[in-house]
């Protein structure tokens, strides 16, 4: 009786100490994992933007690449009917195929990526699932849980449009061959023909660089998202898991016997692949590197390395970066427009302007202030619109009186001052603008529509841009700028205004 009472005694105790230990574990990870209050609306925002920026410019470029071909082959009838129409039904046929196949596209989680390995891709749907897997230690709610898989899901598709992106750039890239070489099987074509074949390639190397661009985004999360991703990283449970389900782990497996001597078994050791280096390289029995094959290895690999970025430098003068596909060909004469594959706010400087004018009979002491908005064409090329606003500060000391006297509206276009401007200190833009302002009093919206109400400018001059500190944030550079123009318009105004006109401006 003793006997099973110590057995049933030693059967409580160790039940108890299991039950609490579990209990403590699942207390521990409870209290770690805890998602900020906006972290899935901040992932679906993420997963829904990139999902609709891919499609709406999938959608624009394999329209326009139809376009292009379809203009070139019909064209190219008038020269060779059998070869034009073997092409145009079943490459218009093949584009509108990659766009359904892109619209309707779905995916899985684990699916791997062809091409570049996307990080980003990787940690936020390693982590999704993870916290989708967690259950009630994320938290008891189900709808947590069920928004979590419906971001899972949607990530899902967005992975599965990147797929389909692929196929759509490989099918581009295999049908820019096709006409090159069906192109070159001709002389003295017309002269459309090679425009119209410039422009699907233009338009082919802009879509891969939009691919590109939206692949880099995912490597650059939201600090919300960020934040709980770092979070979760400290988590044993989480590097376990990742371990096993991320799509790092598949392209890499770990073996299961990794860190234990068996693991070694059948592997030479460091002395004996130095020892084959020195007899397969051929090093030479003098010389700095005779007793070091590892060194040797290292001062070529440096030099391969420099001789990697001279090649990297020039593929980035020529809009390629190092995600973009060594088979595009490019077009004869053809510099890439980097503005062009951004979106339009990320195109749209925003900037503000300084013009301050002592006092005249007819005005007091002024500051013009305008907020400008200026949309990028290209590396060179600005134009934009602006707003102004004229505030009176009296006729002297003694007499300090804050007025509104004005307001008027501009339009500008700056261009990147050639040599010799360009070339003695850099930073100088050639600047021209028209303006309108208003110096009335205002006392009914009547006043606008009377033209004579109005002083007019037109404006030519230069600009120089530099960079400078950020006044209201602390670290962060901005650009400042400083204005020298003249008004051709000064004395045809009532009263005349001034002819030169000297702002200090800032661009953020």
């Amino acid at each position: 009786m003793i006997k099973h009472f110590k057995l049933l005694f030693c059967f409580a105790v160790f039940t108890g100490v299991s039950s609490l230990y579990a209990q403590q574990e699942q207390s521990a990870t409870a209290t770690v994992i805890e998602l900020p209050p906006g972290y899935i609306p901040a992932v679906d925002k993420k997963i829904n933007g990139l999902d609709h920026q891919l499609t709406r410019q999938s959608e624009k470029y394999l329209k326009s690449l139809s376009r292009q071909e379809e203009k070139l082959l019909k064209r190219l009838s008038a020269v060779d009917s059998s070869a034009a129409a073997s092409l145009l039904k079943p490459g218009k046929k093949k584009y509108q195929q990659l766009n359904k196949k892109l619209t309707t596209a779905n995916g899985k989680a684990g699916k791997i990526l062809p091409g570049k390995y996307l990080a980003g891709m990787d940690s936020l749907a390693t982590s999704l699932s993870f916290l989708k897997d967690a259950g009630n230690v994320v938290s008891k709610s189900k709808d947590i849980r069920q928004q979590l898989g419906k971001s899972l899901e949607n990530l899902d598709i967005l992975q599965g449009k990147l797929n389909e992106a692929e196929a759509i750039q490989q099918y581009v890239q295999q049908r820019q061959q096709q006409l090159k070489q069906l192109l070159g099987n001709y002389s003295n074509l017309p002269k459309d023909i090679s425009k119209y074949f410039g422009k699907y390639q233009r338009e082919a190397f802009y879509y891969s660089q939009q691919l590109n661009n939206l692949k880099e985004s995912l490597d650059q999360p939201d600090k919300l998202i960020a934040k709980t991703l770092a979070v979760l990283k400290n988590i044993p449970a989480f590097s376990n898991f990742w371990k096993k389900h991320s799509m790092l782990s598949r392209m890499f497996p770990t073996p299961d016997n990794y860190g234990t001597p068996q693991a070694l078994a059948g592997l030479q050791t460091r002395a004996n692949v130095q020892q084959l280096l020195q007899q397969q390289i051929g090093i030479p029995a003098t010389g700095g590197t005779n007793a070091n094959p590892a060194q040797y290895l290292q001062q070529q690999m440096q030099q391969a390395q420099g001789e990697l970025s001279k090649l990297k430098d020039k593929m980035s003068q020529l809009g390629i970066n190092s995600g973009g596909s060594s088979d595009m060909t490019m077009p004869e004469n053809f510099t890439p427009n980097p503005e062009k594959t951004k979106s339009f706010l990320k195109r749209v400087q925003a900037g503000a302007t300084i013009q301050s004018q002592r006092a005249t009979n007819y005005f007091p002491t002024t500051t013009d202030i305008a907020v400008t908005a200026g949309y990028r064409l290209n590396k060179k090329g600005i134009i934009g619109i602006g707003l102004s606003g004229k505030m009176g500060w009296g006729n002297g000391w003694k007499h300090i009186k804050l007025t509104g006297e004005s307001i008027g509206a501009r339009l500008f276009a700056e261009w990147k001052a050639p040599s010799p401007f360009g070339g003695v200190g850099g930073g100088f833009w050639l600047y021209a603008g028209a303006e309108l302002n208003h110096h009335r009093t205002i006392e009914s919206l009547a006043e606008f529509k009377n033209y004579s109400n109005y002083s007019k400018s037109a404006l030519a001059g230069l600009s120089k841009k530099y960079s400078m500190s950020s006044p209201l944030k602390k670290g962060k550079k901005m650009q400042g700028s400083m204005q020298v123009l003249a008004d051709f318009m000064y004395r045809k105004n009532i009263p005349n205004t001034s002819m030169l006109v000297w702002r200090v401006g800032y661009e953020f």
